[in-house]
């Protein structure tokens, strides 16, 4: 977990002991590593799979691997914990400890296959509404980053969103999600959609790459454009989060982004700290919609 969004919950007079112990505690971490280096390659092709995620479950280890494919992955000396690599589109591999131990660096995902329906928007059949929270505004600013640090491959894969509630059929025509903060040259993000499970994110519903960048410390409304993707809901309960996947910025210093939150009375914001470990569950509700078409 990084610090950045856990010190937006204490007093400045905490901060320092704080930053005092995580730094420490980052110190024998990093002493304590094994770092595995290799690539991430479709099967069937023999391409790169950018960004793919790494991530060993219920533990907070992963990382992202870059546009080619590459990745660099921070593991206990030992190499004991099962591995999981997964891209939206592709079929998971899973990386056994004895793999790991033997060499295994380079891993091969299986393209899904997927018929993808026609979809047909009637207008006289449906409406534009709003589906999420459009305030810009929150009680408190959710915080990502990695400032003191010049790598974050450590924290790509952290994920973040809330519970959405479409009442009816509902196709998905933008993306929006309020940066209150933005100092990074480059920041990327995946959009995500699951099912409902227990309260937690489930099953994933989308079979395409949906990805929202920013540029040049890009903050306020970050839309994207979800038409050409024919993304059409049910009437259920649904999951939206952004995993994110990349940042580059050339000073280690003042790295970070922010999000607007809103307290609520129920538990409505999800987080997890990378693509395999455990959700957690927050009486929160960030600033992020949808523009749709509803019937």
């Amino acid at each position: 977990m990084d610090y950045l969004h856990f010190f937006s919950r204490f007093t400045s007079s905490s901060r320092l002991l704080i930053a005092l112990l995580l730094s420490t505690g980052a110190h024998l971490a990093h002493a304590q590593t094994k770092i595995v280096e290799g690539q991430v390659l479709n099967s069937r092709t023999g391409e790169p799979v950018p960004f793919a995620t790494l991530g060993v479950p219920g533990r907070g280890l992963g990382t992202v691997a870059d546009e080619q494919g590459h990745y660099l992955l921070r593991l206990p000396p030992s190499l004991n914990d099962t591995l999981i690599v997964s891209c939206v589109g592709f079929s998971s591999a899973v990386v056994v400890p004895a793999a790991l131990a033997a060499g295994k660096r380079v891993f091969q995902l299986a393209p899904q296959e997927h018929l993808l329906s026609e979809i047909k928007v009637e207008h006289r059949r449906m409406h534009p509404a709003l589906l999420g929270n459009t305030k810009a505004k929150g009680d408190i600013f959710w915080m990502g980053g990695s400032s003191g640090k010049r790598t974050v491959d450590t924290e790509w894969g952290w994920e973040f969103g809330a519970l959405l509630k479409p009442v009816r059929r509902t196709y998905l025509e933008e993306f929006h999600i309020f940066l209150s903060a933005n100092n990074y040259e480059l920041l990327r993000f995946r959009l995500n959609l699951y099912t409902v499970e227990q309260g937690r994110p489930g099953r994933t519903l989308l079979s395409q790459d949906i990805q929202v960048v920013c540029n040049k410390q890009q903050q306020g409304w970050i839309t994207a454009d979800l038409r050409p993707y024919e993304v059409l809901l049910d009437a259920q309960p649904v999951m939206a989060t952004i995993q994110w996947l990349q940042s580059e910025k050339t000073d280690p210093e003042d790295k970070y982004f922010s999000i607007p939150v809103t307290r609520q009375s129920r538990q409505v914001m999800v987080e997890r700290e990378n693509s395999q470990a455990a959700w957690t569950i927050h009486d929160m509700q960030p600033s992020l919609y949808f523009t749709v078409m509803t019937e």
